[in-house]
């Protein structure tokens, strides 16, 4: 083989592959649009049942469409998550209980697994995966009859622990192209954070309140009130096992959105309503 048509054939090739590029070229665009559906908890009180005492939760997400296979995504969730020991039965010896919103604003990336652009009709739907990071404020309460009690400031193991964590999210989803500007998706995303106390759940069973100073923190609860949110079976006692530290909190979010896609101009200014 020549130098030379070594060389034609690398400039073949090489014009083959900028051509492909070429047809598969499309616009940017931004995507927006709300989205709904479940949500749910997986932790010290539910280790093991995915979609269990599931609640709902609502947010709007906005994607920036970089190619047919790259997507970057800002997503906002208000969430609702929930477990009891009587409903879950994992532990219901125990008697523990909690009902919490969270409110996440995750960035992630999105990886569709075939072409897809909306309004393309040869190239409109694709399942895809996606991942990244998040940030998440969350207020976990005991449910009683009739109202619902704040646990983070009773320190009910006798810690403190701040109201704001992070998360990995990641997960799957299918979409499908609707029309010219619509775009519907169906996804499962999971949350591991890096929090134990979403639940209010983590250690140990704690002394009693005076021995660790519960009473000057919160001076209006009393003993009884106290104990009745740490161990209201009263089977327990201090440094007993209360949940399990080694692993921490998830929680779940089971959703479809609808996004209405906007093209940007390209580099000369133009703006390809075609696509």
């Amino acid at each position: 083989m020549t130098k030379r048509f070594r060389f034609l054939l690398i400039v073949s090739c090489l014009s083959l592959f900028l051509n492909a590029q070429a047809q598969f070229d499309v616009p940017k665009s931004i995507e927006i649009g709300p989205h709904g559906g479940m949500s749910y908890y997986v932790g010290d009180l539910n280790p093991a049942k995915h979609f269990a005492q599931p609640s709902w939760q609502a947010g709007v997400v906005v994607r920036y469409n970089q190619s047919n296979r790259w997507v970057y995504r800002l997503d906002y969730t208000y969430a609702n998550v929930q477990a009891s020991d009587e409903v879950i039965k994992w532990r219901p010896e125990r008697g523990l209980n909690f009902y919490s919103t969270i409110h996440d604003i995750s960035l992630m990336v999105e990886f569709n697994f075939l072409e897809y652009y909306t309004g393309n009709p040869k190239k409109n739907f694709s399942p895809y995966l996606f991942a990244g990071v998040s940030g998440f404020m969350y207020n976990p309460c005991h449910v009683t009859d009739s109202s619902l009690v704040a646990l983070r400031p009773l320190q009910t193991e006798g810690v403190s622990y701040s109201q704001f964590s992070l998360s990995i999210p990641f997960g799957f989803g299918f979409k499908l192209s609707l029309s010219k500007h619509v775009c519907a998706s169906l996804e499962w995303r999971l949350h591991k954070t890096f929090t134990d106390y979403l639940d209010d759940c983590g250690g140990v069973y704690p002394n009693r309140v005076g021995s660790h100073n519960l009473l000057t923190t919160v001076p209006t609860v009393d003993q009884d009130t106290y104990d009745n949110y740490t161990d209201p079976t009263g089977n327990y006692a201090a440094g007993m096992q209360r949940g399990n530290s080694s692993y921490k909190d998830w929680y779940g979010i089971v959703g479809v959105s609808i996004t209405w896609k906007f093209n940007l101009p390209d580099s000369r200014g133009c703006n390809l309503s075609k696509f």
